[in-house]
């Protein structure tokens, strides 16, 4: 069953809503903090976010604080963007630190994508679109919602040892192309913009909490070809080909996302492919990004580790029964082509009760498989494809919901 810190099970989290995070309550508080006696003299002056920045100037160097400050007076003039005006971002030490590390510490660079990042949130309206498709799931009156629900392959598992939600993303069952197909490009990107705004305050949050600086989520990406879900290789080059437009949009606006990575149940294949394009990835890169294989032991220690004392984790994350690993969620699946109806799911139907159905059947485990991988005898140029596919899969795992390439630590 795993080591003795984990039980199976899945634990409650808060509901998602969308608010400004900015703790400017606890500001007054940040004059008696040991960090701000220390700090005060460098940084910015800004009462409504002094204990921010005296958390930030404790856990980073000066060089980096001085370059953070640099930043910090560079975009004031951002004070009148719509996007800051909603919500000052550009006063928020964390925030800006975040974009500093996705230019590797240049504050040109820092600027021009934290600018561009400002344009883009308030021309593509970020929080309204937001808003309202997590009040479209809530209501569940939509086809498109309640599909989301049934082939959607994100979960918010549990909360790490800061209280961060970790977010379980299953590759292994996900059918890209059929959701962009059924759904539209801007409903995927939306629903997955509402999960990293989420996440975002809650890294937030967690570091006024505990006074320190955090550098993100622990993601879970579960890449086992369990034969569940039919075609693992196209459905894994769907990713690859489709992906780039959505993933850009987290790559250009998101830095920092995530402080590690698990990814579980890799093949033999993905592991050869991985090692074809390690060289290509910066230590800082490595350090985050762990690949494991088939076996719940390889990794559930280390998960551990990222977790409090008492929590709980998915069973097929625990061991490697047939049981556990048939009870695995989110289920995910091949979206049926018009499942979604007219316009694309989009408009409430009158009881909000239509039956939603799936077509996809489990395929039959061997008595051995929840052991190991299902293993399937592929011919010569079927495994020099799953090999590229793979390697390549492993590279788009690194940019990921978190700009991996662009970090600094």
């Amino acid at each position: 069953m795993g080591t003795s810190c984990c039980h199976a099970g899945h634990c409650y989290t808060e509901s998602w809503r969308y608010d400004d995070d900015t703790p400017s309550t606890l500001s007054p508080h940040a004059v008696m903090s040991p960090q701000w006696a220390r700090m005060s003299h460098l940084v910015p002056h800004d009462p409504e976010h002094e204990l921010e920045w005296s958390i930030i100037a404790d856990s980073i160097d000066e060089d980096e604080l001085r370059r953070l400050r640099e930043l910090h007076s560079i975009v004031e003039d951002c004070d009148l963007h719509p996007a800051c005006q909603r919500k000052p971002l550009h006063r928020q030490a964390q925030t800006l630190l975040r974009y500093l590390r996705g230019r590797d510490g240049n504050v040109c660079k820092a600027e021009k994508m934290f600018r561009e990042m400002l344009d883009w949130r308030d021309r593509f309206d970020v929080e309204n679109k937001v808003h309202a498709w997590r009040r479209e799931l809530e209501r569940g009156r939509t086809r498109r919602a309640r599909l989301c629900k049934v082939y959607g392959v994100e979960e918010q598992m549990c909360n790490d040892k800061y209280g961060i939600p970790v977010r379980l993303f299953r590759l292994s069952v996900a059918d890209t192309a059929g959701l962009i197909r059924e759904f539209g490009v801007e409903a995927v990107l939306v629903d997955s913009l509402s999960k990293l705004e989420w996440t975002h305050e809650q890294v937030r949050k967690a570091m006024f909490k505990h006074q320190k600086l955090i550098r993100g989520q622990v993601q879970i990406i579960d890449v086992g070809d369990y034969g569940e879900v039919p075609d693992w290789t196209g459905r894994m080059w769907n990713n690859l080909r489709l992906g780039p437009d959505i993933y850009k949009v987290f790559d250009g606006n998101y830095p920092e996302t995530v402080r590690k990575v698990f990814i579980v149940r890799a093949s033999s294949l993905v592991h050869k492919g991985f090692m074809l394009i390690q060289g290509l990835l910066p230590q800082r890169t490595k350090r985050k990004l762990k690949l494991y294989g088939p076996k719940a032991e390889e990794w559930v220690s280390e998960l551990c580790l990222e977790l409090p004392d008492t929590h709980e984790l998915p069973e097929f994350l625990l061991n490697d029964s047939e049981h556990a690993i048939r009870s695995a969620k989110p289920k995910g699946g091949i979206v049926p082509e018009g499942i979604a109806g007219p316009n694309q799911g989009r408009f409430e139907e009158e009881d909000g009760t239509s039956p939603v159905t799936t077509c996809s059947t489990p395929a039959k485990l061997t008595p051995t498989s929840g052991k190991k991988q299902i293993e399937v005898t592929r011919d010569f140029l079927g495994s020099l494809c799953q090999i590229l596919v793979a390697a390549a899969a492993a590279l788009m795992l690194t940019i990921l919901r978190g700009r991996f390439m662009q970090d600094t630590h």
